[in-house]
């Protein structure tokens, strides 16, 4: 661990930091200012290729919880053809987990333990996305008839 002195922490630098902050300000010319949003037209200006924003949906599983495939599934093809990075947090294991990595192959499982809440299960999930828009799709909390009560769910 490296002490953090006075001379290198970010509060003894905050005084050039204002200034090139300033600098950067004037130097700037008004054609660049635009209201259009992050440097997406800008770069089209540039030659540069357009960025378009990355898409991720986030599925929440808190302990006794469950999505169905189909519900999974739809919540993507409202996506339309745009790629979307999927990401199932999980407390524990869920009992449809099986199912759900053969509706989506290519989506990323993190697996908590048993009892992590819904809050760290988002959380945790929201550090592994790389998307700029994020979907959350939370689970529903399976009954309590038994072990062989089929998981149907329905809308």
């Amino acid at each position: 661990m490296v002490p953090v002195s006075a001379e290198t922490s970010a509060i003894a630098d905050r005084p050039s930091q204002g200034q090139a902050f300033a600098e950067a300000m004037v130097m700037e010319k008004p054609e660049d200012r635009r209201t259009s949003g992050p440097g997406f037209d800008r770069a089209k200006d540039r030659g540069l290729p357009r960025r378009t924003p990355r898409v991720s949906l986030i599925v929440v599983l808190p302990e006794d919880h469950v999505v169905s495939p189909d519900r999974l599934a739809e919540g993507l093809r409202a996506h339309g053809n745009q790629d979307v990075d999927v990401v199932v947090a999980c407390a524990g294991q869920p009992t449809n987990l099986s199912a759900l990595q053969r509706s989506v192959g290519d989506a990323q499982f993190l697996l908590a333990p048993a009892g992590t809440s819904t809050e760290d299960l988002r959380e945790l999930a929201m550090r592994q996305v790389p998307g700029d828009i994020v979907t959350l799709l939370s689970g529903a909390l399976l009954p309590t008839a038994g072990a062989d009560t089929p998981l149907v769910m329905t809308s």
